[in-house]
């Protein structure tokens, strides 16, 4: 494992660990998004899953921030270990696709963004996913409706911020496909 022949970063991690415990969960940890530069998130998020190594959120979490540094092999092993886990999960299949996406296997991110909308069809960026590789493999027409299908859905009665932001999302790219006609 990570930790394995390490003992520095091993007792590193039983205080990290203990920390966590102190604040209640393992899921309450301070790396979120934004917060931690993505080099110390993913040895965060390694030292956790040595604790709970089947958390899917940690997991996910994991895999984004290996997606964000460009190491698309080892985000693809953790989307991919949490699908083993749990076939269904949303988060892990959507963020497979964009890992697709990076390796140029296109027709397989297309897949696996329809699969994200069938599980979740209320989630908006999913349809800006699917509708940005739509685009490259020049089906625009496709791409198009799947915009409008991603626009034209109803928010949920609680919504956050995120909501917006992923609705202006939709429509700049409707905006920008229109403007390439």
């Amino acid at each position: 494992m990570f930790l394995q022949n390490k003992p520095g970063l091993l007792f590193f991690a039983f205080s990290v660990f203990f920390l966590l415990l102190l604040q209640g969960s393992l899921a309450c940890a301070h790396i979120e998004k934004g917060q931690m530069p993505d080099a110390l998130a993913i040895m965060e998020y390694r030292i956790l899953l040595e604790f709970e190594p089947e958390n899917h959120e940690v997991r996910n979490m994991l895999g984004m921030a290996l997606y964000r540094q460009g190491k698309l092999d080892e985000a693809e092993q953790e989307f991919n270990f949490v699908l083993t886990l749990d076939p269904k999960n949303f988060d892990a299949i959507d963020a497979l696709g964009l890992v697709k996406i990076q390796q140029g296997k296109l027709d397989h991110a297309v897949d696996l963004f329809k699969k994200a909308i069938y599980i979740n069809p209320g989630d908006l960026l999913v349809y800006y996913h699917l509708g940005q590789v739509l685009e490259r493999l020049g089906n625009i027409d496709s791409a198009i409706k799947i915009y409008r299908t991603g626009l034209n859905l109803k928010p949920a009665a609680e919504q956050d911020g995120s909501y917006i932001e992923q609705r202006q999302q939709l429509i700049e790219a409707l905006k920008n496909i229109s403007e390439k006609q």
